[in-house]
């Protein structure tokens, strides 16, 4: 009787171990560790590249069976950058941006698809200028393990993907400047402390 609730135990041990590898597990962004660019094209002469410095995004990855991982993620329309400040305010203001209209710009996944080893097709919401619409982002898993400084679970990703301006209202000076908006993310997210 006794070595059978040993065993017993032992088995409910590695049960509870392999549903737990096999669980989604909840990230939130490294905010020290993440770009977010946009590159649009300036009258045929050239790329120009922005950014913005300030959001945020919670993940729930599930490394087993990333079908079920989904992530959420909200910009501030107001962190734009493009490294020059006159354009900064002409982006932001009612003609392109609106961010005081518009202060923040959201992505909600809807769908993610596995497409290899370490890509993912993640169809979502974007919420831009009042507008919602579908956005669809080209994931490539780059890491998952303990980070080595300080030993947390860590995840990281590269994706990107393009959207229309004009599907979103924002209209002005196209086709001088471009309607395509193509996005790159780099990003890492860490179990919270």
């Amino acid at each position: 009787m006794r070595g059978s609730r040993f065993w017993l135990s032992g088995w409910v041990m590695t049960l509870a171990a392999a549903s737990a590898v096999g669980a989604p597990e909840t990230y939130q962004l490294e905010k020290t560790h993440v770009d977010l660019v946009f590159t649009i094209n300036h009258a045929g002469f050239s790329q120009k590249h922005g950014s913005f410095r300030q959001l945020d995004a919670t993940l729930v990855y599930d490394a087993q069976k990333p079908e079920d991982s989904h992530v959420k993620v909200s910009v501030k329309t107001d962190s734009l950058d493009t490294g020059f400040a006159d354009r900064d305010r002409d982006v932001k203001g009612p003609q392109f941006l609106d961010t005081v209209k518009y202060p923040e710009m959201t992505f909600a996944s809807t769908k993610v698809t596995r497409m290899g080893d370490k890509t993912l097709r993640i169809d979502g919401d974007l919420t831009l200028h009042g507008v919602t619409r579908p956005v669809v982002l080209e994931a490539h898993l780059n890491q998952l393990g303990p980070n080595p400084f300080d030993k947390r679970p860590t995840v990281g990703f590269s994706a990107s993907g393009s959207l229309r301006r004009s599907e979103f209202g924002i209209g002005m000076f196209i086709p001088v400047i471009g309607d395509e908006v193509t996005i790159t993310i780099d990003a890492e997210f860490n179990h919270p402390k």
